[in-house]
């Protein structure tokens, strides 16, 4: 397209100067044997320089030397061997000779120079004001066009020149003559070169403005626009003639020095800019920051210079024009050739365009900055040509990215159709696997990539695991959550973009070893639901044309792994709700309880299958009957009661209370009506229905007092277990010490919660060994083992219940130490032996217990735990149960109300006690047995050295000492007993 626009183009860029035309020597041009001027010459060659003379100048007026044209004057060599200064006031004169007859136009390019021109000794045109001082001398940039005519005669050409102002002296550009004809032909030529020159770089300017305005984001357009406008006045004044002063008459040298210089600057920066928003990826920070500094000083320079009106500084300043131009667009260059390299959209074709205006631009630079001259390289004609390149390859740029904006945008609509498509399937589709099947698939194609995997996370195991995965074999792939990655992107919620999953040191190739594939380019991002929790991650492997994944590929995937979070997040939300559902249902079919719920028209919304089989009727038949209807003739108490709970909001509990079925029988039951309150408040009632029947109060009595096993097992059996049966049991007895003292302290609320704190512990002990609690009596509690099934440890269940109360008892001790409450006591008796257990009471109130010689037995050791002062007393019979397994001490005989025969007692030591301690004490036991008073009291004080607060061994003490003191008569065994009491 660029070689085309070059072959459209070329025919007006074509020289018509002839450059084989004679030059001048010594002043004089002979064009002798030439014939006519069918085409433009230049008038270059060696003119002859008269100076004319500076104010402050040596050099005598009226000096002559050759000077080159084009060229300056500064540094030529007088006669005399004088230098003439770049200022002042000169004379170009050339004969030019053997011309044929006719009509000629000779052009006098802009030159920097007050001037006038004279043909034959006759002024014919002149610009600006001559003098020898800076001054009286004023510039006015213009060219010229004279036409005269000759018969064949030479004509002698003098062209007057002053120059103060600016660096430039002499003739910059070649001066062009020839016949009238053919220099129209030129003339016209030029002048739409200049024409499309600045056509060009309006419609660069106006195309780039139109479009940012039609697209604010499009900063590159901006700065292009900019460019363009600043760079129309520095060329406008250099062109064939000065267009500015052309349409702005009223313009001073220094106002036009300033537009050439200060906007031209201001465009090359404009231009970087563009350079740096079209392709900001490739443009290096250092790199612009430097270019732009080095513009930027220039661009400064020229600020102060003009600041000052020092339009000679400004001029000299411009020299360094080239190289700034020069380094900025070398640097544009290596921009777009990295924009090239990394495959940019329009980079190749930019890449073209500026590098042709490169050359263009900085050979006209060198020119007008007569730094070479314009007969070296391609002259400043060409610089409309490069203009037209940049204009035409920014087009081309424009058109494909527009182009490929176009495509995106299409594809986005088709990736939008595919989201709301996705977005219908999650409102619509419940199954988790299907949907997330066809987010993955839906990723796979919009993304080109070779395949997708969603992989969640698997809280219990801590293992991200592929929940869809496509192209696997396998049924699924299972990592550590932090592992490769995925595993980093779930842990650190980043979006990993990789080309090269190899070169990664993360990527985990364990998976393409067990898959057998080959991941090249990678795109991995964390699944997050609406509330920051990571549910997983999507990854996407292989663009099927081999790039790696863009930013609009991370865009699109972002969306999708969104929906996938959605459409989880929603799926179990569903399954919980089925589950919460399934739930309840399995809780209403499981309860022993009625349930029936009514609506806010007292309809009956539903109801279980324990209501059902009360109410006596299908569930299916009442389910939406007006309730109030149902119960009008049948419970019309229980129709009053649920008018003044919906009415008053406020639940109530209706105590046995008969209640009529829907086959008119009466049973006896207990009904709690709950006020159901909904989002926009009220929304029904819902009943409770408690069946208590002889059969229903017998179970519920039941599990008052024993666990649920014993329960179970209770039931197996039939009720011969409950109505009474004989049974050897333990039977456990705790009383809380000096409780009355403590209470007097408390108020009735502490002292409720202090029983409740305690005898919670002392439940757990009971129900975590088998035991059956059989009742609260005040401040101790009564339990028992074996009844009415025995457990064959029944002794040991007790003794191990005891042990675990005092443990329980120590802790819960030391937390009423930290709220500074006293601490409590706990004596425990225990006695093993035949009771007979069962109901006792009225059909409507009955208690499971056991009565017996053991009951009273365990009463009564418990209450000698105060006088000997122990903790746990148990009888022989359990002793000899858990001996061996349990520390035990034989205390004592005693005599137990309604017995005749003593009974042995032992204490159950809950810590291991001293060895010597038990030996004395139990040498003292065997000293009374053998009558030796002395003995005994010697071996319980010997005891009592062990430890002085062990008041067993006080008690035997004083018992030792008494007898020493007053021996018994003969019937030593009447003496015991006695003593037993």
């Amino acid at each position: 397209m660029l070689g085309l626009m070059l072959l459209l183009c070329a025919p007006m860029f074509v020289d018509l100067v002839c450059h084989d035309a004679p030059r001048a020597e010594a002043g004089v041009i002979s064009y002798r044997g030439w014939g006519r001027l069918t085409a433009p010459v230049e008038l270059s060659g060696q003119w002859r320089l008269v100076w004319l003379g500076h104010d402050g100048s040596a050099i005598p007026p009226g000096a002559t030397t050759p000077a080159l044209v084009p060229g300056q004057w500064s540094g030529l060599a007088m006669p005399d061997g004088q230098r003439l200064p770049p200022s002042g006031l000169v004379s170009y004169r050339l004969i030019l000779r053997d011309l044929a007859a006719g009509h000629y136009t000779l052009h006098i390019p802009i030159t920097f120079a007050a001037e006038r021109i004279y043909i034959d000794g006759r002024p014919v045109a002149g610009a600006g004001r001559i003098a020898t001082n800076a001054a009286g001398t004023r510039y006015d940039l213009r060219s010229h066009e004279i036409s005269f005519e000759t018969n064949g005669a030479p004509v002698a050409l003098r062209i007057d020149l002053a120059a103060f102002l600016h660096r430039d002296n002499g003739f910059v550009d070649a001066l062009i003559f020839g016949e009238a004809q053919p220099m129209r032909r030129w003339i016209a030529l030029e002048w739409m070169k200049d024409l499309l020159f600045h056509s060009a770089l309006l419609l660069l300017a106006l195309n780039a403005l139109v479009a940012y305005l039609f697209r604010r984001q499009d900063r590159a357009s901006l700065y292009l626009a900019l460019a363009a406008l600043c760079a129309i006045p520095g060329t406008a004044i250099l062109s064939y003639d000065n267009i500015l002063l052309l349409a702005l008459p009223f313009l001073n040298f220094t106002a036009v020095l300033a537009l050439q210089y200060i906007p031209t600057a201001a465009s090359i920066g404009f231009f970087l800019a563009y350079s740096r928003a079209l392709f900001p990826r490739e443009t290096p920070r250092w790199l612009f920051r430097v270019l732009l500094a080095l513009v930027g000083a220039f661009f400064l320079a020229q600020c102060l210079a003009f600041s000052r009106g020092d339009t000679l500084l400004a001029s000299h300043i411009a020299v360094a024009w080239p190289a700034v131009l020069g380094f900025t667009l070398l640097g544009v260059i290596g921009i777009v050739l990295r924009a090239v390299l990394r495959g940019r959209d329009g980079a190749l074709v930019f890449l073209l365009g500026i590098a042709i205006f490169t050359i263009f631009s900085v050979n006209a630079a060198l020119v007008w900055s007569d730094i070479v001259p314009d007969r070296y390289l391609l002259g400043t004609a060409s610089l409309p040509l490069g203009m037209l390149m940049l204009l035409f390859s920014h087009f081309v740029v424009v058109a494909e990215r527009w182009t490929l904006a176009i495509v995106a945008a299409e594809r986005i609509n088709a990736d939008l159709r595919e989201l709301i498509e996705v977005t219908s399937a999650i409102t619509s589709e419940m199954q988790l696997d299907t949907l997330l099947a066809r987010i993955v698939e839906v990723t796979s194609r919009i993304l080109n990539a070779d395949r997708s995997t969603l992989l969640l996370h698997d809280e219990r195991t801590g293992e991200l695991w592929s929940l869809v995965a496509e192209g696997l074999t396998t049924r699924e792939i299972r990592m550590d959550a932090s592992e490769g990655l995925a595993g980093h992107a779930f842990t650190h919620g980043e979006v990993l973009n990789i080309a090269d999953a190899y070169a990664d040191p993360r990527f985990n190739r364990a998976i393409d070893i067990a898959t057998d594939y080959r991941t090249g380019s990678i795109l991995t991002m964390p699944v997050t639901a609406r509330d920051g929790r990571r549910l997983g991650v999507m990854q996407t492997l292989n663009r099927r044309d081999g790039r790696p994944f863009g930013e609009d590929d991370v865009t699109r995937m972002v969306a999708f792994a969104a929906q996938a979070a959605i459409a989880i997040d929603n799926a179990t939300l569903f399954a919980e709700v089925v589950t919460s559902r399934n739930y309840n249902e399995s809780i209403l079919r499981s309860m022993s309880s009625g349930v029936v719920t009514l609506d806010r028209d007292a309809g009956i919304a539903k109801l279980n299958a324990a209501a059902s089989a009360i109410l006596g009727v299908p569930a299916d038949q009442l389910e939406g009957v007006d309730a109030r209807a149902l119960l009008a003739s049948t419970n019309p108490w229980l129709l009053t009661e649920i008018e003044a709970v919906a009415a008053t909001g406020e639940r109530k509990l209706l105590i046995d209370v008969d209640l009529v079925t829907v086959g008119e029988r009466v049973i006896a039951t207990n009904i709690t009506i709950v006020p159901l309150i909904g989002e926009n408040g009220p929304a029904g009632l819902l009943l409770l229905i408690e069946d208590i029947s002889e059969g229903k109060r017998m179970q519920s009595a039941m599990r008052r007092f024993m666990t649920q096993k014993v329960v179970d097992q209770v039931l197996q059996r039939g009720d011969e277990l409950l109505f009474g049966t004989a049974c050897n049991a333990s039977v456990l007895f705790a009383d809380i010490r000096n409780f009355t003292t403590m209470a007097e302290a408390l108020t009735p609320r502490e002292t409720v919660d202090m029983l409740n704190e305690a005898f919670t512990e002392f439940f757990e002990a009971v129900a975590a060994n088998d035991g059956v609690l059989d009742k609260f009596i005040g401040d101790a509690i009564m339990a028992v083992y074996g009844a009415p099934l025995p457990t064959g440890r029944d002794p040991e269940n007790a003794v191990e219940s005891a042990v675990q109360m005092l443990r329980a008892l120590h802790l819960l001790n030391e937390r009423r130490g930290g709220r500074a409450l006293p601490p409590l006591r706990l004596g425990v008796g225990i006695a093993t032996g035949e009771v007979v257990a069962g109901t006792i009471g009225s059909p409507k109130r009955m208690d499971y217990t056991v009565i017996g010689d053991s009951v009273n037995l365990s009463s009564r050791l418990q209450d000698l735990t105060k006088g000997y002062g122990v903790e746990v007393l148990v009888c022989e019979t359990t002793a000899a149960a858990v001996a061996g397994r349990h520390p035990l001490r034989e205390l004592d005989l005693i005599l137990v109300r309604g017995r005749q025969r003593p009974a042995k007692i032992f204490q159950v030591l809950i810590e291991p006690a001293d060895e010597a301690l038990l030996d004395h004490y139990q040498r003292g036991r065997d000293r009374l047995a053998a009558r030796d008073w002395t003995g005994a009291a010697t071996a319980f004080r010997a005891a009592l050295v062990r430890d002085p607060a062990d008041r067993p061994a006080q008690l035997m003490l004083a018992r030792a000492e008494a007898l020493a003191t007053d021996p018994p008569a003969a019937d030593w065994n009447g003496v015991w007993h006695a003593a037993a009491k």
